[in-house]
């Protein structure tokens, strides 16, 4: 049973709902299970998973329709093996009806208990009757409650983006989350250059468009992508990366032969951008406090070519310059964040986040970039991103910063570069956001900052 695609899937929701294990761990957990599939069953355990956090608002919709038995006194597990059956009853027209039920009776038999089967097939039969009665609330009259099951939006995060940027717009916002991204790469410009790659993806079968914004990018899109599969790929010819974060590196333009800090380099996506923007020639220092990241990003950075990054386990909010052994030309602060930015992508972020979080996040924001700051040279730059565009992580965070720190001041010309392509004239202020709607990017806040000569 472990090798069928619904059983992995099942499994892996239910460890990532418990708020404990992320999406991404859990897949990595499971990624073994995975690869061993055929590749049809791959995608169909892929498209559960993500599609059950997804529609996850309107799957619970019908469970309350059809339950005899209260919402929030259902089992975990007995819960998602019913969301994965309603998924693909719903959403999936290859998947016929008794597939999706007799497979969801004999998954509880197996891993919750006899005894449950009998709740589990008499909702899903019901539900296979009944399903396409039962009317979504709508946006005229219901608002809060359309964006709930509509558009998979609590109603904390659709109240909040309400205030912000009123009914239409919000609407727009969230009918833009529920859409399926494409998969961006970033062309390995120490290899081969973006002409010269989309021309091999299509030679196999794979559309390709140019990213509007970054001269580096390519979107594809289509069903059943496997990254490694892709011509390229173990040449080192191309990074996964949305076209938000590849403005982030431009906007920080590092140059060749500079020393530069990666104050919370994760898996290293920026970081290597910045060597292949530096001509893979200077000093890259990418800091994380999860050595084991850093193991990733070195076997990364190994494939796409790259030898000038030197990973540094370390907590940069806790930092000195004993610690890097120096000041540095250019720092990116990439904080961690909600990522209420990238819920597209990460499609489970919206059922774990609270006001609450982002609070916690802006207060271990501001620590970070208060001590990453003291490591940038006199004249030198710093970036301040985040995949979130909430005010509290992002510009407040720069406000409070600016207040305190009388070093540094807005870069607005090293913004222009890049962020002209985003405004219709060039940018008066340091800083920019990028959202899912209509940019088809990632929700990110960038803003760059000069620390002042010594006088």
């Amino acid at each position: 049973m472990t090798k069928d695609p619904r059983h992995i899937a099942f499994s892996i929701l239910l460890e990532s709902g418990t708020g404990r294990v992320t999406l991404d761990r859990a897949l990595d957990r499971h990624d073994p299970k995975i690869l061993a599939l055929p590749l049809k069953d791959r995608a169909l355990c892929h498209a559960i998973v993500f599609g059950v956090l997804r529609h996850r608002g309107r799957i619970d919709h019908l469970i309350r329709a059809f339950s005899s038995r209260p919402f929030d006194r259902l089992d975990a597990g007995v819960l998602e093996i019913l969301r994965v059956a309603l998924f693909q009853m719903v959403f999936l027209d290859r998947v016929p009806d008794f597939a999706a039920i007799n497979t969801a009776v004999q998954l509880t038999k197996q891993t919750i208990s006899k005894k449950s089967t009998g709740f589990v097939n008499a909702v899903l039969r019901q539900a296979a009757r009944e399903y396409k009665d039962i009317d979504i609330p709508s946006a005229s009259g219901q608002f809060f409650a359309h964006l709930r099951v509509a558009c998979s939006i609590p109603k904390w995060l659709g109240s909040r983006w309400t205030g912000v940027y009123g009914q239409d717009r919000t609407l727009a916002l969230c009918q833009s989350l529920m859409e399926i991204p494409p998969l961006t790469l970033r062309v390995n410009r120490l290899k081969t250059d973006r002409h010269t790659l989309a021309k091999q993806l299509r030679e196999s079968g794979r559309d390709t468009e140019d990213t509007r914004f970054s001269p580096d990018g390519l979107d594809l899109t289509g069903p059943g992508i496997c990254i490694s599969n892709l011509p390229g790929y173990p040449e080192g010819l191309f990074q996964v990366q949305d076209e938000a974060a590849q403005m982030v590196s431009q906007v920080l333009n590092p140059c060749p032969g500079e020393s530069i800090l990666d104050a919370c380099a994760g898996l290293g996506g920026k970081t290597c951008h910045m060597a292949q923007l530096m001509e893979n020639r200077g000093r890259i220092v990418a800091a994380d406090i999860d050595a084991a990241k850093l193991d990733r990003l070195e076997a990364e950075a190994s494939r796409l070519g790259i030898c000038i990054v030197e990973g540094a386990a370390m907590d940069v909010s806790r930092a000195t310059t004993k610690d890097t052994h120096g000041y540095f030309d250019r720092v990116l602060v990439d904080a961690p964040c909600t990522g209420l930015g990238v819920i597209r992508r990460n499609p489970d972020t919206r059922w774990k986040r609270s006001i609450k979080d982002i609070q916690r996040m802006a207060a271990r924001q501001k620590k970070i970039l208060n001590a990453a700051a003291s490591l940038v040279s006199p004249g030198g730059t710093l970036v301040y991103a985040v995949c979130s565009c909430e005010a509290e992580e992002n510009q407040e965070v720069i406000d409070y910063f600016l207040a305190r720190r009388k070093d540094f001041i807005p870069d607005s010309s090293g913004m222009a570069r890049t962020a002209a392509k985003l405004f219709s004239a060039a940018p008066d202020r340091a800083w920019f956001k990028t959202f899912p709607d209509p940019g088809r990017m990632d929700g990110f806040f960038v803003a760059r900052l000069k620390r002042k000569e010594c006088p």
